[in-house]
């Protein structure tokens, strides 16, 4: 069987399932270009279209500022469903469990399916899931703590951000690293959800799990681990997951979407570049004095660039950030995060054990001044061969060559835009950046402007 799942809210996503088996997951924004936006796009629906399946079925899912209806019509118009096809809405009142299926998906299923998010299904008395803990699909704590929402109206207030505020609280976290009254709301944060998580055995989601500094009292946990598409983003795949029984087997916990067309490279769109074959010796010397972008393989979901679509940096430079702020354009207070072989990681971080999604952070062991923040921590990616083979080279031949273990790793966008899904997209950073290099390992080639 063929199956589309869609989140038509807030950080929409669609999932396909192709002859009863996984295909892709990818997020909605990175084809409309407008951020946490899920409405249907050309560049999308023609993407869906070029793989030639016909859905059987097709999921919608939604909140209560969704678009499904548009949806459906794009769909129609597109002729991707047909007079057989069924056509499923998933309405609201699942939207907590389907974190949690998202979460047995792509980190597995625990005895405490834990999901706390700003709002969620509405429920009796006119209030949303905040914080729910299934066990084996049953819910056995629920309740309304605004832990949350309180993040969100606290953002609005120092970011000034209404409707994105969701997407703004990693400043409001950032912030609070300075000391003073957010500091305080901050540690008060911890505490509600300390208060809340059971002490092992847990699979953590939805959006509060993007709150690193909150996540790493729980780092020695046993056996806990954190749904790197914690977020509305991966309500799709948790969908899909729950129609499918919870059988849904992914590839790779992040690395999901469209696989890259390499032949957009040969079109003429490309002919002011030099594009000349190259291998991680080659880009060593060039990460020590420039940004590089790595552009590889299935784009990884979530709101973190991970290796492949991720902007690179040797961390030691001591003019990186001014050299990546003149792309990136970040905030003073927002630190950079490293990217680092695993089996080195202990060497410069207090770390035991993989953290491959940049959910936690660890303080460092020397000063590392352009990628710990104030208070001596870092937001750390442990990269390894099993997980990003070409990304894990690239760090190898780096530190073979000068002794330096990580580099410094943000997304691969411009300030304010969605993060880069294809070659086109590729292009326009260069085109509109001082990007200079992008290199792409599947290929051996580096785009050079």
């Amino acid at each position: 069987m063929n199956i589309l799942a869609i989140h038509s809210s807030h950080d929409g996503s669609i999932t396909i399932v192709k002859n009863d088996e996984f295909f892709l997951h990818a997020q909605i924004e990175r084809f409309n270009h407008m951020i946490v936006s899920p409405f249907p796009s050309f560049k999308l629906l023609l993407q869906i279209k070029k793989l030639g399946i016909t859905f059987d079925k097709v999921i919608i899912t939604f909140l209560t500022d969704s678009c499904h209806f548009r949806w459906e019509d794009a769909l129609k118009n597109f002729k991707l469903i047909g007079p057989h096809t069924q056509i499923l809405f998933a309405e609201d009142k699942n939207h907590h469990l389907f974190h949690s299926y998202c979460a047995k998906a792509t980190i597995g299923e625990r005895a405490n399916m834990v999901v706390i998010d700003g709002d969620g299904s509405l429920l009796n008395g006119n209030k949303t899931e905040q914080e729910t803990i299934f066990q084996k699909d049953k819910i056995i704590f629920q309740e309304h703590n605004n832990i949350g929402k309180d993040y969100e109206i606290r953002t609005i207030e120092i970011i000034k951000k209404d409707f994105l505020a969701f997407r703004h609280c990693g400043k409001t976290m950032a912030l609070s690293s300075h000391g003073g009254s957010l500091q305080i709301f901050q540690k008060e944060t911890e505490a509600k959800i300390k208060k809340i998580m059971p002490t092992s055995d847990v699979s953590y989601t939805g959006g509060v799990a993007q709150n690193v500094l909150a996540n790493s009292q729980f780092f020695k946990y046993k056996n806990f681990e954190i749904d790197p598409l914690c977020t509305d983003q991966g309500i799709s795949l948790g969908a899909m997951n729950f129609y499918m029984n919870g059988k849904l087997k992914l590839p790779h916990p992040v690395y999901l979407g469209f696989k890259p067309d390499y032949e957009f490279l040969n079109y003429p769109t490309f002919k002011d570049y030099d594009i000349v074959d190259a291998a991680p010796e080659d880009i060593c010397p060039l990460l020590r004095k420039e940004p590089v972008a790595l552009f590889q393989g299935r784009s990884e979901q979530g709101q973190r660039g991970l290796g492949n679509r991720s902007l690179l940096i040797d961390g030691t430079n001591p003019k990186a950030i001014e050299i990546m702020n003149k792309i990136k354009h970040r905030e003073w207070y927002r630190p950079f995060a490293p990217a680092v072989l695993e089996e080195e990681a202990p060497e410069d971080f207090e770390i035991k054990g993989p953290s491959p999604y940049m959910l936690y952070v660890f303080k460092t062991k020397t000063k590392l001044p352009n990628i710990s923040a104030v208070d001596g921590t870092a937001r750390l990616q442990t990269v390894s061969k099993k997980d990003n083979i070409n990304f894990y080279k690239l760090l190898k031949t780096f530190n073979e060559k000068y002794k330096i273990p990580f580099l410094l790793n943000t997304s691969l966008n411009l300030a304010g835009h969605t993060l880069v899904e294809d070659l086109n997209d590729l292009k326009y950073m260069l085109d509109y950046s001082p990007l200079k290099y992008a290199y792409l390992p599947d290929v051996g080639k580096l785009v050079i402007n």
